[in-house]
């Protein structure tokens, strides 16, 4: 049904729909703005004994199925109400023998950014992600996955986590984060290597390797020692659930979506920096899974994913939109923020936008987060860890955003990290000081666009033009705004900006302790929640808030606007000490 077979099957990563609702309160009058729910929004042990009454009868269904007594369309009433029907139909079982791993993903293939089809939902372009957005079974149950490590920087594997009635994960992109397993913890086959081990063999062709993850009720931070800092430890297993509460919004049909506040649990893949020879599909076949209950039965639940396709497939063009200096929230003496959850940075973006800055604002954030997902800086873990809904666990995200005006450019300097330069089909994958570095720009101007998070730019660590010490200048511009300069021979990476004048950026910086990290790693225990991003307690905006050197030093990217002609003007053979200060919100 989808593989990659088909260039761009694709998906959306999180409800559209609800996103655009949200901002659509969030940035229209202050009396409007969502109320704050309470927290928790349930009796936790009551949620938990509902969870175990949804599994019981699931398994009690199973069983029945397996011994030919019942239908493999699992009837209404036994599926969690609150998914999206519109999306997910024909929710069957199928047994071990008959699963097609192409009834099991829907998929987005790394790809070149194309101005005429963009793709929305906040990719990174040059990753190809996998998802298998309905996963259902009781607790206690095994999913297994099995496949071939894929020729790439970074690959790993993220599955919903196990049940905790203390922390929501809203419509599957908002909330609590998946517990992953990075590939060099994963376990090869016997007779089979595992590739991303430090120095190991890259490019060995027996690479099979087999995933289990037990579906449980519990925080998941105390039953998996692997989901707390660093996100590491032994590959024989981990814990997930494929049942998912919601927490409020799934009552609320004014802010959320009201379904319900049940859902299908889902598995992330992703495959960073594939090489070049292997390009989209990392060379390997879609990984097979299946589950298998505790007294035997093999297994796995499938749906027509054909709605979930039709939405995601939309594209659009690049808009000519926009012709406007960078508003002060974007200016030059602001830096970066530091990514805790999607919804959290949305509702800081939405806040900023309002220029509703002070204190009192910021605890609104922080209480709706709280309410709405059960996160929180001061929560227990993992409530209070980076990882969240649909992010990667090994990714350090940091945000900002700016504007330009026609006749000027945008720069970005600073100095890059170490990274293990594979894509030309490297025999090992060697220490650095990250696996992968990259900048994606975002149009900025939804909700007034039907497909939020369509990607406008993007360039990652081996693209960029880099001097004798790493250090780099990304330059910015329409087209017709690109200086003459503005060239590989002068020591410049130029990037098409389009004609969208407003966009937001994500830097994705992706680390692997201990042997792809380093001391200036923006991770959270160098950037705390708490001290990093913007509605933080402690908020400290000398750590890369600020359009400085701060806690990254000399690679916290710099931002710099200018004239075209300014720029014109440095001459040949740049280097970023000759880049301007950026003094004023209008540049030069």
């Amino acid at each position: 049904m989808v593989g990659f077979d088909k260039p761009h099957q694709c998906f959306l990563f999180y409800n559209m729909k609800t996103i655009v609702i949200f901002l659509y309160i969030l940035l229209g009058l202050a009396a409007c703005l969502p109320q704050v729910p309470k927290y928790p929004f349930q009796n936790p042990e009551s949620l938990n004994q509902d969870a175990q009454k949804l599994s019981d009868d699931l398994e009690a269904y199973i069983k029945l199925w397996y011994q030919g007594k019942a239908s493999d369309v699992i009837p209404e009433n036994l599926l969690p109400k609150g998914y999206e029907t519109d999306r997910y139909k024909n929710i069957r079982l199928v047994k071990y023998e008959n699963i097609d791993p192409k009834q099991q993903w829907v998929t987005r293939p790394a790809h070149e950014i194309d101005f005429n089809k963009l793709y929305g939902a906040f990719p990174d372009p040059h990753c190809t992600y996998l998802l298998s957005p309905v996963i259902y079974a009781p607790f206690g149950a095994k999913l297994h996955i099995e496949g071939d490590f894929p020729y790439c920087r970074f690959f790993n594997i993220q599955v919903s986590p196990p049940f905790d009635p203390h922390e929501y994960r809203y419509a599957k992109w908002s909330g609590k984060g998946e517990v992953g397993i990075v590939d060099s913890d994963i376990i090869p086959k016997a007779g089979n290597v595992n590739p991303f081990l430090p120095n190991g063999n890259r490019l060995a062709k027996n690479r099979a390797y087999k995933v289990v993850y037990e579906m449980a009720i519990g925080n998941p931070s105390k039953l998996d020692p692997s989901h707390r800092l660093p996100y590491r430890g032994k590959g024989d297993i981990r814990y997930g659930s494929a049942i998912q509460v919601q927490g409020p919004w799934g009552l609320d049909t004014k802010s959320g979506h009201g379904r319900g506040i049940w859902d299908f649990g889902d598995v992330w893949v992703r495959y960073y920096a594939i090489d070049k020879d292997k390009f989209p599909s990392g060379g390997v076949d879609l990984p097979k899974m299946y589950f298998e209950l505790k007294s035997g039965e093999k297994f796995f639940v499938i749906a027509d994913f054909e709605g979930l396709i039709k939405q995601s497939e939309t594209t659009m063009s690049n808009r000519v939109i926009g012709n406007n200096d960078p508003a002060s929230y974007n200016g030059h003496t602001t830096g970066w923020d530091k990514q805790f959850g999607i919804f959290l940075q949305i509702s800081t973006g939405g806040s900023k936008a309002l220029y509703k800055e002070k204190e009192a604002d910021k605890q609104y954030i922080r209480n709706l987060d709280l309410g709405v997902n059960g996160r929180g800086e001061n929560q227990p873990p993992p409530a209070s860890y980076e990882p969240h809904a649909t992010g990667c666990n090994y990714t350090g995200y940091l945000t900002t955003g700016t504007s330009i005006k026609k006749g000027k450019v945008f720069v970005l300097t600073g100095k890059l990290p170490t990274f293990p330069d594979t894509r030309n089909g490297a025999k090992t994958l060697e220490k650095a000081q990250c696996r992968y570095w990259s900048i994606t720009s975002y149009d900025a101007d939804f909700p007034f666009v039907k497909i939020a998070g369509l990607e406008n730019t993007s360039v990652m660590d081996d693209e960029i033009v880099l001097d004798k010490d790493r250090n780099y200048i990304i330059v910015y511009s329409r087209p017709e705004d690109r200086p003459q300069n503005a060239t590989k021979e002068n020591g410049v990476t130029w990037v098409n900006w389009g004609q969208t004048g407003t966009q937001v950026f994500t830097l994705r910086w992706i680390s692997v302790s201990p042997e792809w990290i380093f001391e200036l790693t923006p991770n959270e225990i160098n950037l705390p929640w708490a001290k990093s991003t913007w509605s933080g307690t402690q908020y400290n905006k000398t750590l890369v808030g600020e359009n400085k050197q701060g806690f990254l030093k000399e690679y916290h990217p710099i931002k710099h606007y200018l004239k075209k002609e300014s720029f014109e003007k440095l001459g040949n053979r740049l280097s970023p000490d000759m880049i301007p200060a950026w003094t004023s919100k209008e540049g030069d």
